[in-house]
C-alpha cells in the first residue's frame, strides 16, 4: 500500500532525456546524474538506471554511475529499509512513440487507482506494468517502496520539447495532487475497467553471423506504439527490402526503435494488454 511521507520526483536518470532534466531543474526537485546532464548524454560511464540492484549497491564496482548510485541510495534513505522513500516518481523521454506511459514496477492498488485517475483526465496515457523483483531490479525506482516512471515520447534525446515538457510537469504536479487526496481519505475510487499493458519480454533487431543489424523496423510497424501486432504482420524491414513478418504470438510492441536501446540490444518490448477492473 502507498505511503505518502517521503515523495521524490527524480529528473536526469539519464542526462539526455531533458524534460526530466529541466523540470527538475526549474522545481528543485532530484537531480539524479548531473555529470550526465552537464554533458547531455545518457550517462558517462554505464547506464545509472540499471545500477540499483541491491547485489550491484553492496558491491566495490567503479565508475562515476555505480558511485552515484551508492551515493543516491544513501542519500535518499537505503533501499529495502524503512528508512527508504515512500515513493518515487521518475521522468524519462523515449525516443519511441510512447505518449505519456505510466510504469508500475509492481501492482499496488492505490497506485494503479491513481494512475488511473490520470490516464481518465489526459489524453494519451498508458499503463504499462512491469512487474520487477524489488530486491534485485536495477531500476532507480525500486530504491523507494512504491513507484512509477514516467516515459514520455516521442522526443529526441538529447532536444527538449514544449509540449510534452508542459504535459509531463502538469503530469507530475497532479499526482502530488492525487497522493494528497489519499492521504487527506479523499480521493475517490475509479469505476469500471482500465487498460493496461503488460510486459511479456524483449525482442532484438535481426542480426548477420557477425554480430551486425540486417534489418530495420518495418516502416509499417514504426510509431505504431501500443497496437496489436499478430502473425503474418511485417515488423522489420531487411537492407535489401525483403520484408520480415511476425510469426509470434499477437502481442503489443511498445518502445519501438528506442535510440537508447540500441546498445542493449533492443528493438522493441513485447506487452499483452488486459483490463483491469477497478
Amino acid at each position: 500500500m502507498l505511503s505518502a511521507n517521503k515523495i521524490i520526483i527524480c529528473g536526469g536518470t539519464h542526462g539526455n532525456e531533458l524534460t526530466g532534466v529541466y523540470l527538475a531543474k526549474k522545481h528543485g526537485w532530484f537531480l539524479a546524474n548531473p555529470a550526465a546532464a552537464e554533458k547531455c548524454r545518457r550517462y558517462i560511464d554505464c547506464d545509472l538506471n540499471r545500477c540499483f540492484a541491491m547485489s550491484n549497491l553492496n558491491s566495490k564496482t567503479e565508475g562515476l554511475e555505480n558511485i552515484r548510485a551508492k551515493v543516491i541510495n544513501a542519500m535518499l534513505g537505503q533501499k529495502g529499509t524503512e528508512d527508504a522513500p515512500d515513493f518515487i516518481l521518475d521522468l524519462h523521454n523515449t525516443t519511441a512513440n510512447m505518449g505519456i506511459t505510466l510504469i508500475l514496477s509492481h501492482m499496488d492498488s492505490d497506485i494503479l487507482n491513481i494512475c488511473t485517475h490520470i490516464a481518465k483526465e489526459f489524453t494519451d496515457v498508458h499503463i504499462y506494468l512491469q512487474e520487477e523483483e524489488r530486491t534485485e531490479s536495477p531500476y532507480i525506482g525500486t530504491v523507494a517502496k512504491t513507484d512509477v516512471c514516467i516515459e514520455a515520447g516521442p522526443q529526441a534525446h538529447g532536444t527538449l520539447d514544449a509540449e510534452l515538457f508542459f504535459k509531463v510537469e502538469r503530469v507530475a504536479f497532479r499526482f502530488l495532487e492525487l497522493i494528497e487526496a489519499w492521504k487527506n481519505g479523499s480521493l475517490p475510487k475509479t469505476s469500471g475497467k482500465i487498460e493496461t499493458f503488460s510486459e511479456i519480454r524483449n525482442v532484438d533487431y535481426p542480426r548477420d553471423s557477425g554480430g551486425n543489424i540486417a534489418a530495420m523496423v518495418h516502416p509499417a510497424l514504426q510509431g505504431k506504439d501500443f497496437c496489436e501486432l499478430s502473425a503474418g504482420m511485417p515488423v522489420f524491414l531487411g537492407f535489401d527490402g525483403k520484408e520480415i513478418l511476425w510469426e509470434g504470438e499477437t502481442c503489443y510492441p511498445t518502445f519501438i526503435n528506442e535510440a537508447a536501446y540500441y546498445e542493449k540490444k533492443i528493438a522493441m518490448s513485447l506487452a499483452k494488454r488486459d483490463y483491469l477492473t477497478v
